[in-house]
């Protein structure tokens, strides 16, 4: 079997699962172990300071491993000393305020050290370009116990979940996400490093395998910068096969790939690894190599329908509405309700809200244009005023009589439309009716907009009728948009909800403000740059 067989075996694009085998590689930082003598040695002169802590742990005994054992003596002696000796210190304000706030020494400084040492070796840049390069459609997302930010700066469409408990806690939608499990330098609070941290990692890692457990099923993984003897994996890997069906086993079995370096490589050699995990036997495909560049390339075979940035997206969005019933800014639901409806025949159309004609055409009906021009609501839909001119005006126009306001339309447009530009009445009083001429008398008691909506507010019908006889003089543009706020505050579809009269003089409101508030500016004929949105 070959790479490519390998690869082309998977359902769907895959996780990696890395290791610190990656950041070594990429950035040259330290393992664990040099990561420890690092700070051991900045507390101590001893060339035998590391050996004397290994020792010491071992002497004390250990309930998590060797290691955290180590980093939790040396976090101890290394708070210590840095607090009664300033000149070890080597930190910026800002992560000195962290300490103020209560974080470890240890673990700003060991954040701050590996931030500064986190640069790419340049033999690596082609290599990691190519890595760059699969993440937009190859790759799934990304799982890692490692501290430093590879991934968030390579990946910069992916979502991160810093820690344990942000992961559990959050509504991950499994694609362009990133898991830093065991925390993150920019936050570095959240480092699990020491005994205690472990320990407390530990007691809820059963939360976190459930969580992962979705994608583990769903997705092949691939574990990358490990060693198989590794035991934060054969931690995570038993709490994952303890919550695991024995009918479900065989699937791990065939998603799973472990990938081991060898520098001595040359190709990608294939075979098979077996691993003892809850009791049972797991095996998995390695590949061996020394150029992962070679993995890279074969990933970039499988590839998904859309930009893992736009699925994690639409997930999300889909997610958000079918919880809140909010649609957000890349899902438009229309009403679905209607029982004359087939369910048989709805669909999902996905493409680009700039060529979506077809949708956009039918997307706004005539009350949806009147209402933006109060609410502003399209802003949120991501079309631009010359599309709904362009698109959208024509399909309403044909279904309406009388003018149809747009001056707030043109004057946010770019371009111009003068066929448009030429049914903005030339008048105010060209958008009243002769009653409301007519009956400019019987408003004369009222001083203001704002003085006969207080006065009149409990008669809506009365209310909007008179406001419709206001002359030009008396309209308070400011005070008309809040009232008309007000309208569709209280019911989002009002004019739909109005009878004939009520909505009629509504929508004859609107078509005073928009002329009072944007007319002139359309009709000024030194206007060069579209005004911004109200």
């Amino acid at each position: 079997m070959t790479l490519q067989d390998v690869v082309a075996r998977f359902n769907t694009t895959p996780f990696l699962f890395a290791g610190a085998g990656i950041t070594r590689r990429y950035y040259g930082l330290p393992d664990w172990p040099g990561l420890l003598k690092e700070f051991a040695n900045r507390i101590s002169s001893d060339r035998f300071a590391y050996n004397a802590y290994e020792n010491a742990a071992k002497v004390s005994g250990y309930t998590q491993g060797l290691l955290p054992k180590v980093a939790t003596l040396i976090q101890q002696d290394f708070d210590a000393k840095w607090y009664s000796c300033p000149e070890i210190r080597r930190l910026n304000d800002s992560e000195l305020s962290l300490i103020e706030r209560g974080v470890s020494p240890f673990k700003v400084e060991v954040a701050s050290f590996l931030s500064l040492k986190s640069s790419v070796l340049p033999k690596y840049k082609t290599e990691i370009g190519k890595l760059k390069s699969i993440s937009r459609n190859n790759l799934a997302g990304i799982i890692t116990t490692n501290y430093d930010v590879f991934f968030e700066k390579l990946f910069e469409d992916y979502k991160p979940f810093v820690g344990q408990e942000e992961l559990v806690f959050s509504s991950i939608q499994g694609i362009a996400e990133i898991y830093k499990i065991h925390g993150s330098v920019s936050h570095p609070a959240s480092l699990i490093i020491s005994e205690k941290d472990y320990e407390i990692f530990n007691n809820k890692s059963k939360y976190l395998a459930a969580k992962l457990m979705t994608i583990f099923m769903e997705y092949p993984i691939i574990f990358i910068g490990y060693s198989l003897t590794d035991t934060n994996i054969q931690n995570i890997l038993d709490d994952i096969v303890a919550c695991l069906p024995d009918d479900k086993f065989s699937t791990l079995q065939e998603r799973f790939v472990f990938v081991e370096y060898n520098e001595k490589a040359t190709g990608v050699s294939v075979s098979t690894h077996s691993i003892a995990l809850s009791g049972k036997l797991l095996s998995m495909t390695k590949l061996t190599l020394e150029d992962f560049g070679l993995l890279y390339d074969a990933l970039a075979a499988k590839k998904a329908a859309l930009p893992v940035k736009l699925l994690r997206r639409f997930k999300e969005d889909i997610y958000t509405y079918i919880v809140t019933t909010k649609p957000g800014p890349l899902l438009q639901v229309a009403a679905i309700d209607n029982e004359s409806i087939d369910e048989d025949r709805l669909a999902i159309s996905i493409g680009l809200s700039s060529t979506g004609e077809y949708g956009l055409k039918r997307l706004i009906d005539d009350n949806r244009w009147y209402r933006n021009i109060v609410t502003d609501e399209f802003k949120t839909i991501d079309y631009s005023y010359d599309q709904l001119l362009e698109l959208t005006y024509p399909e309403i126009r044909r279904q309406v009589n009388g003018y149809f306001p747009v001056c707030k339309y043109l004057a946010n447009a770019k371009k111009s439309f003068p066929d448009i530009e030429a049914t903005v009445p030339s008048t105010f009083d060209s958008i009243a009716t002769t009653t409301n001429i007519n009956s400019r008398n019987s408003i004369s008691k009222y001083p203001s907009v704002e003085d006969l909506w207080k006065q009149e507010h409990s008669n809506p019908a009365r209310m909007y009728r008179l406001l419709s006889c206001f002359p030009e003089e008396k309209m308070n543009v400011t005070q008309l948009g809040t009232v008309l706020q007000k309208v569709f505050d209280e019911d989002a579809d009002a004019l739909s909800h109005f009878t004939g009269g009520i909505r009629a003089d509504v929508k004859r409101l609107i078509r005073m403000y928009d002329y009072l508030k944007w007319g002139k500016k359309i009709k000024d004929p030194c206007k060069s740059v579209p005004a911004s949105r109200d």
